[in-house]
């Protein structure tokens, strides 16, 4: 299940500032974890951070083909339609 984090700490390892409204993550290769940065949009509208839609998606796991080119890199984070977080593309 979906570990909440401290903000400061999720926002120094996913790498790039809380953006209006996308969700970023970071696959830390040596500590085979990811991290996801809620948007703020998320976080304002006051859910549990672990029932957000990109929380659950983690839940439901990982495909490694698609992760492993992004692993330790700052990504766009989509919701496959199997429900299984994905990278979208390298944000900065």
């Amino acid at each position: 299940m979906t570990r909440l984090e401290p903000a400061e700490l999720t926002e120094r390892i996913v790498g790039v500032p809380r953006h209006p409204t996308i969700h970023a993550g970071r696959a830390v290769s040596t500590e085979e974890r990811v991290y996801i940065l809620h948007s703020s949009e998320c976080i304002d509208s006051g859910i549990d951070l672990r029932e957000c839609r990109f929380s659950i998606a983690l839940d439901e796991g990982i495909d490694m083909d698609l992760w492993e080119r992004w692993q330790d890199h700052p990504v766009q984070l989509a919701v496959l339609l199997d429900g299984r977080l994905a990278p979208l593309s390298v944000t900065r």
